[in-house]
């Protein structure tokens, strides 16, 4: 852990970064979501043409020009170098704190000094813009960090942080302390956003001395892009490298498998892999019990299912969000009384043969 400058967390200077090409709507959104709330703001500009440097210098960020180069870590890092402060709120242009969340920054900050850490993983929640801000999915993202030496971005894109040579530590600040919206993945851009990771992923892939970092990326390239011959081959490959950092390429696979009844046994090996590999995750469970059903185990399959429900209640896994709603809740209670009735309905069958043979 590197050594702090300041035991107070609230006198900790925050400095705010970003990077951004030609963004100024919704940097605007983002940059007003927690301005009040630190001590600094860095624009990094990879070669705007509309108004993004107006709307920083509106704010008084200071704002340094860096060509673009196809690599997003090659910013962020300048960002780095120019930030005074002691920690780093580090958001992209379309990502923006909701229900003025960034008050808590501070707060957050005194948790990951308790918990010995220099990273804050973040709810964040990828909305669709085109659709009033529906959410899609969620995950637990890196956004707030302590600036130290040897904590830098690594990847053409998709980029994490490391210290040194190893991934950096982080803690997961509560959803009702920090929550983040990110609009990326609305419909009208989420093909053409998906098409340039996809040639950049390649790129790196094809030079890095981890190309392991880029599978779980390709893999979503992929699926976006219908291609799941790909989706699946990275998918394995993800699997095989045992990162384990998110559970999306794993319910990829399942979903690819799914779509082929003669591959059920597979997506019956997968499944299963899947409830070992993230136990708390109550999708897993439910899949799994699906698989039991289907093979006529009825009572291994309600076992599980009552397992997933369990689950669902009690879920707080540090780096992913479950989407096990209310509504996927009843499908599993329905799923459970219609099990339940075939198990019992077996039984009495099962024990009315019985007697009939030995009557016999």
């Amino acid at each position: 852990m590197a050594k702090r400058k300041k035991k107070n967390s609230e006198k900790i200077k925050i400095s705010a970064c970003w990077i951004v090409k030609n963004a100024a709507q919704d940097l605007s959104r983002s940059i007003e979501s927690v301005a009040k709330y630190v001590d600094e703001l860095i624009v990094v500009d990879t070669g705007s043409t509309d108004d993004t440097i107006k709307v920083a210098e509106k704010f008084g960020a200071k704002i340094i020009h860096e060509p673009w180069q196809d690599d997003f870590a090659t910013p962020r890092n300048k960002a780095l170098e120019a930030a005074k402060g002691d920690w780093i709120v580090f958001l992209d242009a379309d990502e923006f704190f909701v229900n003025d969340s960034a008050k808590n920054l501070r707060t957050a900050i005194k948790l990951a000094q308790k918990a010995k850490v220099q990273g804050i993983s973040v709810n964040l929640l990828n909305v669709d813009a085109d659709d009033n801000n529906q959410i899609i999915n969620g995950s637990h993202v890196v956004r707030i960090f302590e600036k130290a030496p040897g904590v830098r971005y690594v990847g053409k894109i998709h980029e994490e942080l490391y210290f040194g040579d190893n991934l950096l530590k982080r803690a997961t600040a509560p959803a009702n302390l920090l929550t983040i919206y990110h609009t990326g993945y609305s419909k009208t851009i989420k093909r053409s956003k998906a098409e340039r990771n996809l040639k950049l992923l390649l790129e790196e892939l094809a030079t890095s001395d981890k190309p392991e970092r880029t599978y779980a990326y390709l893999v979503d390239c992929y699926y976006i892009l219908k291609d799941w011959t790909n989706a699946e081959k990275f998918a394995r490959l993800e699997l095989a490298a045992g990162r384990n950092l998110s559970n999306r390429p794993i319910r990829i696979l399942i979903e690819i498998l799914e779509k082929d009844p003669a591959r059920f046994d597979e997506c019956f090996e997968i499944s299963k892999l899947a409830v070992e590999r993230y136990p708390a995750v109550p999708e897993f469970s439910a899949k799994l019990a699906e698989c039991f059903a289907q093979k006529k185990n009825y009572r291994k399959a309600v076992e599980e299912m009552r397992r997933a429900l369990n689950k669902a209640k009690n879920y707080s896994d540090a780096f992913e969000s479950s989407n096990f709603d209310a509504a996927k809740i009843k499908i599993a209670q329905d799923l459970i009384e219609r099990w339940s009735l075939t198990v019992s309905a077996c039984w009495i069958v099962k024990n009315a043969a019985q007697d009939l043979s030995r009557s016999i």
